[in-house]
């Protein structure tokens, strides 16, 4: 197997930053074999650090709700660079699919430990004043 089609292979399993691609097939290949098949990865557009970052915010979303300011910090770490991190954090929160986790992650904890221990994790996790306010305003209609 050469670089390339164990790079295919990877990429059919989950979406993989550049960065983590190389990384990965470095352990096997050349760096010269490993930048041929990034190349051409990214040419035939299955290598995309766009697609990735979008999937990367979905997931993580779904598991372990996050601010946009942490999020952006996870995924410059994963190797993303900071305009098509910001992009795609744009879109979801333009969007607004950050809404719904927030308000279950909010209402989870809420039940579990107070609404005022619900906002201060909140808060910490990197969302913003007004975004836990609006998940505790959602919260409570629910309520009535």
């Amino acid at each position: 197997m050469d670089a390339y089609d164990k790079g295919v292979s990877l990429l059919a399993v989950r979406e993989h930053s550049e960065k983590e691609l190389r990384e990965k097939l470095l352990r096997s290949f050349s760096p010269e074999e490993t930048e041929k098949a990034l190349a051409l990865l990214k040419g035939k557009g299955y290598l995309s650090d766009g697609r990735y970052a979008e999937a990367f915010i979905r997931s993580r979303m779904k598991r372990t709700p996050e601010g946009r300011p942490l999020l952006l910090l996870r995924l410059r770490g994963k190797g993303v660079d900071a305009d098509t991190a910001s992009q795609a954090l744009a879109s979801f929160w333009d969007e607004e699919l950050y809404a719904e986790p927030l308000c279950q992650a909010y209402r989870s904890l809420s039940e579990k430990k107070g609404p005022e221990k619900a906002r201060a994790y909140l808060l910490r996790k990197g969302f913003s004043e007004s975004e836990v306010r609006y998940a505790a305003s959602k919260v409570d209609d629910e309520a009535l």
